[in-house]
């Protein structure tokens, strides 16, 4: 009887010291880390359609993005970077900026392209919350073609396009930060 009444309290000790190891381990690691900015990409063509993080960056700086070059889709990881406080302070104060505010929520142009495309949705969190959808953003041919997005939106378009350059390590699908650097940005 004795061994019984051990057996059973060492199975209930066990089982409570499961129960808090595992409600432990699904706590968020850093409590006060949240996403500040998250650009999710989906691209399409007659053959695929694929959706990639593009780029999140976290309340702490810390930015993380989907490689687009070498994707094993069976074990999709994420290439990670710390942002220095200057980039944090400047995606912040970009973020925070009353004229992103003023974005209207979908922005969308076809380019002659029937066949392929892109989406970004982004997502901006903090003190002014919002949610953009981006239909093939190219912000030189829209200028080119008389069409120009507002200026706070090619902003933000490009230094999403930095800040992914520099957490992924991989270079952008087309050279837009020469684009970027040529409209002052």
């Amino acid at each position: 009887m004795f061994t019984i009444r051990v057996k059973s309290s060492l199975l209930a000790v066990a089982f409570l010291a499961s129960i808090f190891f595992f409600a432990a381990q699904s706590r968020p690691q850093n409590p006060t880390r949240t996403v500040l900015l998250e650009v999710i990409r989906n691209s399409w063509d007659a053959q695929r359609n694929e959706t990639l993080v593009y780029l999140r960056v976290y309340s702490d700086g810390f930015a993380e993005a989907n490689p687009m070059r070498k994707v094993d889709f069976r074990n999709v990881g994420f290439e990670k970077k710390q942002l220095s406080n200057r980039e944090l302070a400047a995606l912040s104060s970009l973020l925070a900026n009353p004229d992103t505010a003023r974005l209207l929520p979908t922005y969308s142009r076809y380019w002659r392209n029937k066949d392929f495309g892109y989406k970004y949705d982004v997502t901006i969190s903090g003190p002014i919350p919002k949610h953009l959808e981006l239909m093939n953003f190219q912000p030189f041919l829209a200028r080119k073609e008389g069409k120009p997005y507002p200026r706070q939106l090619e902003k933000l378009g490009c230094f999403v396009w930095k800040l992914r350059a520099e957490v992924s390590g991989e270079p952008l699908e087309k050279n837009w930060l020469k684009g970027c650097a040529a409209l002052g940005y």
